[in-house]
């Protein structure tokens, strides 16, 4: 639980201690942090300033190898100011950690055991992360600091402790699926852990160690949590037992996305109107990140029992595009089954 606990690289003391009699007893482990960068922001203490992307709905991104602020959505960069542009203050801090800061953190904790940061930033040379992974199943003792790229298809024996820097992020989400998909990812980072002849431990850190479906997993399995979602899936109407279609518009001009994507919703639902078909229409609404670089981005979610129906609607949707002078000015795709909705 890390409420009311102080921190070090986003890691808590009785974390830091199980890192420490892993390492002694000499063994090796990953710590998963599913985030870049040093911080995922910088901020001034005076006056509350957050480095926002100039594109993006999105803060920027704190890296210090090399020292630049970065979006990880554009891909825009800037250097790192010297001071607050808001109101001039030099107190400027990075909020929270990545890859980078944690890395730094158990390279100072621990001097005499070597630190392997695993993320897209430090493997972008080339057979750098075979390089990494052969050093690693020497088997002597070390620290793997790692995103994703760690979790799957990777035969790691010597580890026999993870750590879950923050459980938090996909349990949230916007998205029906993100408890899914985290859970999913959860189980794979906990299988890199006693894949050989010493027992494994997972310890995940969390701000709602109370929450029912993280609890659940734990504690009975994912097949358990997997039944538990599927329940309540049915409940609310919510794949795999009705079938959804995603519309995603996007232009470089709000009001032209947003003019595109009423006029679509309004023609879809006259048309509806019309026809004996059992067919939701949903929005249009602005997707969950609405300017990303630069861009307006709005979706309009069609929801049917039946899929030959859904898909009828869809085609009738999909003429109505193709027939509209301004769904040329844009960009828009129509997403069947839709495995996320950003």
């Amino acid at each position: 639980d890390l409420r009311g606990r102080p921190r070090q690289g986003g890691l808590i003391p009785p974390v830091l201690e199980a890192i420490r009699g892993t390492l002694d007893a000499g063994h090796q482990v990953l710590v998963f942090i599913n985030r870049r960068g040093f911080a995922p922001t910088l901020a001034c203490h005076a006056c509350g300033w957050l480095a926002d992307c100039d594109h993006c709905d999105a803060r920027m991104t704190l890296h210090r190898q090399p020292p630049v602020l970065a979006c990880h959505h554009c891909d825009k960069r800037r250097p790192i100011p010297d001071a607050c542009p808001a109101c001039g203050s030099g107190d400027l801090r990075p909020l929270g950690s990545g890859t980078e800061r944690t890395e730094e953190t158990l390279a100072a904790l621990f001097p005499q055991v070597p630190v392997h940061r695993i993320d897209r930033d430090s493997t972008r040379r080339r057979n750098a992360f075979e390089a990494i992974l052969t050093e690693v199943k020497r088997g002597e003792p070390c620290l793997l600091v790692g995103t994703q790229m760690l979790a799957k298809g990777h035969h790691l024996p010597h580890v026999t402790l993870v750590v879950v820097v923050n459980a938090d992020a996909g349990l949230y989400a916007s998205d029906f699926r993100a408890l899914e998909h985290s859970a999913q990812l959860l189980i794979q980072v906990a299988g890199r852990a006693g894949r050989s002849s010493h027992p494994g431990r997972v310890l995940v850190q969390t701000l709602h160690d109370d929450d029912p479906h993280l609890r659940l997993l734990a504690e009975t399995g994912y097949d358990a949590f997997a039944e538990q979602l599927l329940a309540e899936r049915r409940a609310a109407g919510l794949p795999p037992f009705r079938f959804l279609a995603l519309l995603r518009l996007e232009s470089p001009r709000e009001e032209a996305a947003n003019t595109l994507a009423s006029g679509a919703s309004a023609a879809l639902r006259q048309w509806l109107a019309t026809r004996e078909l059992n067919v939701d229409c949903l929005g249009p609404v602005p997707a969950p990140m609405e300017r990303r670089q630069n861009r307006y981005h709005l979706q309009l979610m069609l929801a049917s029992d039946k899929r030959s129906q859904l898909h009828e609607a869809c085609a009738q949707l999909t003429a109505w595009l193709e027939a509209t002078p301004e769904a040329r000015k844009a960009r828009w795709s129509l997403d069947i089954d839709p495995q996320t909705l950003s």
